[in-house]
């Protein structure tokens, strides 16, 4: 069977990337198990605002990853133990959206590959929903608002994968989305430019810019190959000018637990650019599927290319008076994010890894990076 993350293939090149000129500053991974880590020492100059121009942004396109066909086993995931959570996840208050035209979305061309349309199931049978957000404009309310599109690029061209936001400075994506799986420190890309929320070029709260980025090293040291048993990374985002100031001050921010992703039901949120060019956020609901190694687990969907790193969801939305308890009630909390798919679009179902012990190093790291990362 054909294993490849949900993605289409990048033609064309892009002029030199202004960031490679930054300074940075960088920590290495002592071994294949230390998380990989860079730092961006010029957060919220005019860099990365400057490179990402309208052109830029709306030629952006899904990254590609390499596969493990040697990896098509099924079996329980390796993580066990006791699942970790954050507290909670925490809607901003007082916040409105904007409206801040990016670029113009007839300008969006993405490389060509075959449509699929929604379906409740393809030939693996995994059952799941999919559709846009209803109403549309729902991208502005909690918990959609947490979710965006991630911009980034590897010195030749610029893609996008989805991301949400996880405290208060707290951004949470697939490593594949941050860094190529090897070469240490030196595997990072550049220019990364967080927007949630958006929707047809606009920006509702803003584009912005990163800090901090650690990757785990699972993924840093695996070549680059999917599936991975931590394809997952989490982001520092520098303040903005004007208060509030934190980006989970103004989207607000979603939970996460450990070690739950089968047994489990969620909603998978993200930008796929097989529908409406990813131009508008989308969502799958669907329960697990099968366990699938290296510590992975999949669910049905039709999301492709652009959804990589985008949440699943458990328990996702506003519970109602008398709803209560439950072996698992936490509501709005990340228990996954999109790491890969199949080549050929029949299966439609996508993969994950289980965030574990891995997943906790990360947060320990971002949340210690700078006071008020992960407090009020």
């Amino acid at each position: 069977m054909n294993w490849t993350l949900k993605t289409l293939a990048v033609t064309g090149a892009i002029g030199a990337m202004a960031a490679f000129s930054m300074q940075t500053q960088v920590v290495h991974a002592q071994d294949d198990s230390a998380p990989v880590r860079l730092e961006n020492s010029q957060t919220m100059t005019l860099t990365t605002a400057e490179y990402w121009t309208a052109d830029r942004l709306a030629s952006a396109q899904p990254m590609r990853v390499n596969t493990n066909f040697a990896a098509e086993s099924f079996a329980e995931p390796a993580a066990a133990g006791t699942p970790r959570y954050s507290p909670f996840g925490r809607p901003a208050s007082g916040v409105k959206p904007e409206t801040r035209q990016l670029f113009d979305p007839a300008n969006v061309k993405i490389d060509a590959e075959e449509g699929i349309a929604p379906d409740n199931a393809g030939t693996f049978n995994a059952h799941f929903s999919s559709t846009r957000l209803v109403p549309t404009s729902a991208n502005t309310a909690y918990p959609y608002r947490t979710v965006g599109k991630l911009f980034f690029s590897d010195g030749v061209s610029n893609f996008v994968c989805s991301a949400s936001v996880i405290s208060y400075r707290v951004v949470v994506t697939a490593g594949h989305c941050v860094h190529r799986g090897s070469g240490g420190s030196a595997g990072f890309y550049r220019n990364f430019l967080f927007v949630p929320a958006l929707i047809n070029g606009t920006a509702p709260f803003g584009t912005w810019n990163w800090a901090f980025v650690t990757v785990t090293g699972t993924w840093a040291s695996g070549g680059g190959i999917v599936p991975n048993a931590a394809d997952y990374a989490m982001f520092e985002f520098g303040d903005r000018a004007t208060l509030p100031n934190r980006i989970g001050s103004v989207t607000g921010f979603l939970g996460w637990r450990t070690l739950s992703l089968n047994p489990n039901h969620t909603t998978m949120l993200g930008y796929p650019c097989n529908f409406d060019s990813c131009q508008q956020m989308h969502q799958v609901s669907a329960g697990a599927f099968r366990n699938t190694s290296p510590n992975n687990v999949e669910y049905g969907s039709d999301a492709r290319g652009g959804s990589s790193g985008g949440p699943w969801i458990q328990n996702f939305g506003t519970a109602s008076v008398g709803q209560s308890g439950g072996n698992n009630p936490g509501l709005n909390r990340v228990v996954a994010v999109t790491s890969y798919g199949y080549v050929s679009f029949d299966p439609k179902v996508q993969g994950a890894s289980v965030p574990d012990s891995r997943w906790v190093q990360l947060w320990n790291i971002v949340c210690g990076h700078r006071v008020g990362n992960c407090t009020p």
